[in-house]
């Protein structure tokens, strides 16, 4: 484990991102298994944020009931991680959550088509330019959920846009709508997988929003005894960390995530020659065909 995450880190420190902007477009549906999922250090939390501040309308997809995230019985693990998911988003400014309340960790025996089906149908509905979630290609992913959605949502990403495939949603009123831009976010602490190809730069506000929304997940990383463990820890050492004198057990507890959020966004942006930026797999409407997308770059031209 520990030399996975070296690995991972110290690949990932040496390779460049390029800069991305973001494309044109009004809404951005973002699927994925858990509340925490688009906050976490391997999240997307900050580029939700910077979508909104362009205009975009984001639309939230938690596909599982989160039962098992936290200390509490499932229905209540339940009911606060929706509530807290629903405080987040609105910390991103999401306009909406979606609950398809598949049983937390229990999504490896579930009908994949099913699963797919539901995410088709709420592309159609949306009409999303942009679809963000987990990337498919992340190499040793230990969690069934994010391993289904991930697979669920860059199948419908692709499907929903066909006039043959789930015919009868157009009783609904629904028509084919094709996505023309995929972020997909991995996690490479668990084992080098497919490495992201585009950083997005983030503002101070985008950060900050980050990191407020990570925050409201409280049922599961509020840690009122960390401020007392670690200043503990460090007095052994003869070492203190002045902030934590002061401060309360819960101010702490956020104290912590901020650093956790903000350490990652320098991170990443140090490796795209800015402040701060996420990092993300980037596919758009060409990708499945190279040699156009190749040509198109090489020799389009404006018109005239």
């Amino acid at each position: 484990m520990r030399l996975g995450l070296f690995l991972a880190c110290s690949i990932s420190a040496v390779i460049a991102q390029p800069l991305g902007q973001l494309p044109k477009g009004k809404v951005v549906l973002i699927a994925q298994p858990h509340h925490d999922d688009h906050t976490t250090d391997y999240g997307m939390g900050g580029v939700i944020a910077r979508f909104v501040e362009s205009g975009y309308k984001a639309i939230y997809i938690r596909a599982s009931n989160d039962e098992k995230d936290g200390a509490n019985s499932y229905g209540v693990n339940d009911i606060t991680n929706l509530k807290e998911t629903r405080d987040a988003a609105k910390t991103l400014g999401i306009d909406e959550v979606i609950s398809l309340n598949w049983r937390n960790d229990f999504m490896n025996p579930i009908p994949l088509n099913e699963l797919r089906e539901q995410l088709i149908l709420l592309i159609r509905k949306y009409q999303p330019e942009v679809v963000l979630g987990h990337n498919p290609w992340e190499h040793y992913q230990k969690n069934p959920d994010h391993r289904q959605v991930a697979r669920a949502l860059v199948e419908a990403y692709w499907l929903a846009g066909l006039d043959t495939v789930h015919p009868e949603h157009f009783k609904l009123g629904l028509k084919p709508h094709a996505a023309r831009h995929f972020y997909g976010k991995g996690r490479l602490d668990w084992g080098l997988g497919q490495i992201s190809n585009v950083a997005l730069e983030l503002n101070e506000s985008q950060v900050q929003k980050k990191e407020r929304a990570i925050a409201a997940h409280r049922n599961v990383y509020h840690s009122p005894g960390l401020r007392r463990a670690t200043q503990a820890r460090l007095a052994a050492q003869g070492q203190h960390i002045p902030e934590f004198d002061t401060a309360t057990d819960d101010d702490a507890s956020d104290l912590n995530l901020h650093w956790w959020m903000n350490h990652n966004s320098r991170g990443i942006g140090a490796k795209a020659g800015v402040k701060y930026a996420e990092d993300l797999y980037y596919m758009d409407a060409t990708y499945h065909l190279p040699g156009l997308k190749n040509y198109i770059e090489t020799n389009a031209r404006k018109l005239p």
